[in-house]
């Protein structure tokens, strides 16, 4: 709460050194002032000193209301608080204490796809043309209102004063009086300043006592900014900035302002023009004047712009003055680039009615002058060679060599130097004849090697020298059954079984020692029609699982292509697990003991059924193949209760998740199979079974086309009418006729038809009563309907005719 008493009293004081500077002028509206204003008048009020009762009497004697007063508080309340209001111009920018915010950052400036130089200055965020307030004052820098003076004496005398200059151009030295120092140098001010203290201060004369002047805080400035100017207005800036800043905060030059041409106008004289490309490619600040209170800048539209395009190393539109040349314009691009063709620029220039080519030469370039729009490319050199050589293959150092070093092949293969695995028999050699037809010269590379011959070379040959390793087909050897890591490995000389078998991760625990089968194609060189029935020789081998080659055991090599498979053990087995759930005492997964085990005996181990058991409901699901083995319920009809139960907690749901599973059901009769273990409805378990058995249901539940699908609670007399009529009876659109029940052991019962006669399934306790809708069928229009109608009656009556005669 101090604070803001203390930046209360800065504004209001604010308020009454500008009512001081327009004394003419009607009292201070608070409500036309907006945010940025606000945010100025605090800037150049820091360090008044003046305490919120002083400015508030004072803001009174100069007609500030006590509702205005008040509406102040919450306007800094509000800034404070972080919600700038969005009143004011949006051309005018936003200063705090002097300093510059960092202002919006802006996109590069394209033009057919090609930057403007320049314009990336304005689009960088770590480059924001901040004044350094913190560099000793200039010597020349021109006091005014708003700037504070900070005087400090020491020695025989001590004391400090910070003194602002006030609206008249002085500041009040205590003791002393008002001591003039608008519009003076720095360097005058303090000799001035000086000069008066040593009247009060005697000591200073003699050197006794010593005087120091600095700037403390600035003011501020306006600077208006016009012409071709992204965002032109009126901008309040520290008093030490200068025309790059005014250019920043404003975003730059539009899309036809001058980068080159940028004016400095004060007291309606232009004092400076200001180049950025000096800035860019030199550092060169020394027309960057300093700004000063009610400055104009203008920026020209310019005059001249060029597209340099191709091998140049920025590629841009850049603008170009008129004592400029082409020569001039590639140097600010940057130079030629490092493929660039250097002998003449090709350049499109607007005519008077149409474009216009233009070649200049490379001695042309200091005295061509450019026209704006003209667009310059730079060709590259040629990606053709002189005096190429290639070699490839089997060789230490492949690549391209030069034509007048190694004019013949000898020398080139001794520089290359030849690979232990190169095919010396024949190598070949890719050239062109004088027509540019490709040709091939076939080399034996051992007869060069020996001396005995060689070749000479041209430009452009291409010489490849073939590896033995490439020339041999990638031989391999496959093994697959009970080892580790079945699969294909490549062959090697005198690679044996037993070699495999460890590339393979060795045996695994079902493995065989006694059955591995070898298969070797047939390569029988006497059949020359191919009419040998054998596809294969396989041959059965027996091996100790150590693999120990000192053992005694045979010793079997290996061919390439040879197919190894290790088959099981026929005495190993692997437990195989079965799952029951439901009402039995211990649910669960159990271990299978034998082949002989039964539904019943799982029952038994699993410490028999609970009292609310209902056997007659019990399902057994077992894996299958959908493909070997067809599935209880049809896709249609799976579909058709997915439909129907969508989002219920039937038995069809579970049981259509499960054959999603790749589980099937297997109808049973687990009551039946209780009473006479070992009979045929008593089936032995497989891995993977489930048996389900569920709780005496006490209700049957109706779905599909019904009116109302619902649950009915079960009773001996319940049949499937009374259901259907529990349910409101059937849909017009149903189809009774594929009416069907499905019982909780998941059996399925469909309406029996014999004439007009229709034999509902009969219901029993968790019975789910299904009902689908009719297939959907194209009716006849009554057009279509008459059509035929006419037509039958007309083949009646011309059979009738013919009969009578």
């Amino acid at each position: 709460m101090k604070k803001m008493k203390q930046v209360l009293a800065i504004i209001i004081a604010v308020f009454l050194f500008a009512s001081f500077s327009f004394a003419q002028q009607p009292a201070i509206n608070i409500d036309q002032l907006s945010d940025q204003q606000l945010m100025q008048y605090l800037g150049m009020a820091n360090g008044s000193g003046m305490s919120e009762a002083d400015a508030i009497a004072k803001a009174r004697e100069k007609g500030l209301s006590d509702d205005q007063i008040q509406k102040l508080r919450q306007r800094i309340q509000s800034l404070n608080s972080g919600s700038v209001g969005a009143k004011g111009s949006s051309d005018t920018a936003d200063y705090r204490s002097g300093g510059i915010n960092k202002a919006p950052v802006n996109s590069v400036l394209l033009i057919n796809g090609l930057p403007v130089f320049g314009s990336s200055l304005f689009a960088k965020e770590n480059l924001i043309f901040e004044p350094n307030l913190q560099i000793p004052t200039p010597v020349n820098y021109q006091i005014g209102t708003g700037d504070q003076l900070n005087i400090d004496l020491f020695g025989y005398s001590d004391a400090n004063f910070k003194l602002k200059v006030s609206p008249d151009g002085t500041i009040r030295i205590p003791n002393l009086g008002p001591v003039k120092v608008a519009g003076m140098s720095f360097e005058t001010a303090q000799q001035k300043i000086k000069s008066q203290l040593s009247k009060i201060y005697p000591q200073i004369s003699s050197g006794q006592t010593s005087v120091q002047v600095s700037l403390g805080n600035i003011r501020s400035i306006r600077v208006t900014l016009i012409g071709e100017i992204k965002k032109p207005g009126t901008y309040t800036l520290p008093s030490l900035a200068t025309i790059a800043n005014a250019l920043y905060v404003s975003g730059g030059p539009d899309t036809i302002g001058s980068y080159r041409n940028i004016q400095l106008v004060r007291g309606g004289k232009i004092i400076s023009v200001f180049d950025l490309y000096d800035f860019l490619l030199k550092g060169d600040l020394h027309n960057n004047l300093r700004l000063e209170d009610d400055d104009i800048i203008r920026v020209n539209p310019y005059e001249t712009r060029v597209a340099i395009t191709g091998a140049i190393k920025r590629k841009a539109i850049y603008e170009a003055k008129p004592s400029e040349s082409l020569q001039d314009i590639v140097g600010i691009a940057g130079g030629f680039g490092d493929n660039a063709y250097r002998a003449f620029i090709r350049l499109v220039r607007n005519g008077k009615n149409s474009k216009e080519a233009i070649t200049v030469k490379a001695e042309q370039l200091g005295s061509f002058r450019l026209q704006s729009g003209d667009s310059c490319f730079i060709d590259s050199i040629s990606m053709r060679f002189t005096n190429k050589l290639v070699i490839t293959g089997a060789v230490a150092h492949p690549g391209v060599y030069s034509v007048q070093e190694f004019a013949s092949l000898r020398p080139l293969l001794q520089t290359a130097v030849l690979r232990e695995d190169a095919y010396l028999q024949r190598a070949m050699i890719r050239r062109r004849n004088a027509d540019y037809i490709p040709k091939t010269v076939d080399v034996n590379l051992a007869d060069i090697l020996a001396g005995s011959t060689d070749i000479n070379l041209q430009r452009e040959d291409s010489i490849r020298i073939f590896s033995l390793l490439e020339l041999r087909a990638k031989d391999s050897v496959t093994i697959n059954g009970e080892v580790n890591k079945p699969g294909s490995y490549n062959f090697a000389d005198s690679m044996q079984l037993q070699d495999l078998i460890l590339l393979a991760g060795g045996f695994n625990d079902g493995a065989s020692k006694a059955e591995i089968e070898v298969a070797r194609r047939v390569n029988d060189s006497t059949d020359k029609e191919g009419e040998t029935p054998q596809y294969a020789i396989v041959s059965t081998i027996s091996l100790n699982k150590i693999l120990d080659k000192t053992a005694g055991l045979p010793i079997v090599y290996l061919h390439p292509y040879d197919i190894v498979s290790v088959r099981r053990d026929p005495a190993y087995k692997e437990q195989i697990t079965v799952d029951i759930q439901g009402e039995v005492l211990y649910p669960g997964k159990y271990t299978v003991q034998n082949n002989q085990e039964t539904i019943s005996a799982l029952v038994k181990r699993s410490g028999g059924l609970r009292t609310t058991a209902y056997t007659e409901g019990g399902m057994l699901l077992r894996n299958t193949f959908s493909d070997t083995i067809e599935s209880n319920l049809s896709e249609d009809r799976i579909n058709t209760i997915r439909n129907q139960t969508k989002g219920s907690d039937s038995l069809s749901t579970s049981l259509i998740n499960s054959i999603s599973k790749n589980k099937k059901i297997v109808n049973i009769n687990l009551q039946s199979a209780l009473d006479k273990p070992n009979s045929f409805n008593d089936i032995k378990l497989q891995a993977g079974d489930i048996l389900r058995i569920p709780k005496y249901p006490e209700t049957v539940q109706s779905f599909g086309a019904v009116y109302v699908p619902k649950k009915v609670v079960y009773n001996k007399e319940l049949t499937f009418s009374k259901i259907i009529d529990e349910s409101g009876g059937f849909l017009v659109q149903a189809s009774r006729k594929k009416s069907y029940v499905m019982y909780p052991n998941g059996e399925i019962k469909t309406t029996k038809h014999f004439l007009f006669f229709r034999s509902y399934p009969a219901i029993k306790p968790g019975s789910e009563v299904y009902v689908p809708l009719k297939d959907k069928r194209n009716a006849f229009s009554i057009t279509e309907l008459a059509s035929i109608t006419a037509l039958i009656t007309g083949i009646v009556t011309t059979f009738y005719l013919i009969k009578s005669l």
